[in-house]
């Protein structure tokens, strides 16, 4: 073989190791960039999580003061009414014992 032959394919070889380390340096920062990507991805996971889970409790929270709120306000109204009722009884028994008294003492 000849000597510019023996060179040409000693470049061909250099230029094919150099393609080859091209090619593992690409490879290398694809699966960097892919690593990042998925790190990225995975937090904004994290953070749209945590965003919804607050969000839940605060809607949960506040359907349950809701409820609260309807059910203090419930047995206030039962209380009033109680008290409403118990006052007229109250003013029938009265009116009971004095009808009592004064028919008793017209009797005499």
């Amino acid at each position: 073989m000849s000597e510019a032959l023996l060179n040409q394919i000693i470049d061909t070889e250099k230029e094919a190791a150099r393609i080859e380390e091209n090619s593992k340096k690409e490879a290398r920062e694809l699966v960097a960039r892919a690593r990042q990507d998925a790190a990225a991805i995975l937090e904004k996971g994290r953070t749209e999580s945590e965003a919804l889970r607050a969000e839940t409790l605060r809607r949960a929270r506040q359907e349950m003061e809701q409820e609260l709120k309807a059910r203090e306000e419930a047995v206030e109204k039962a209380a009033l009414e109680l008290a409403r009722s118990a006052e007229q009884q109250l003013d029938t028994a009265v009116q009971f014992i004095l009808g009592r008294i004064v028919g008793s003492s017209g009797s005499r």
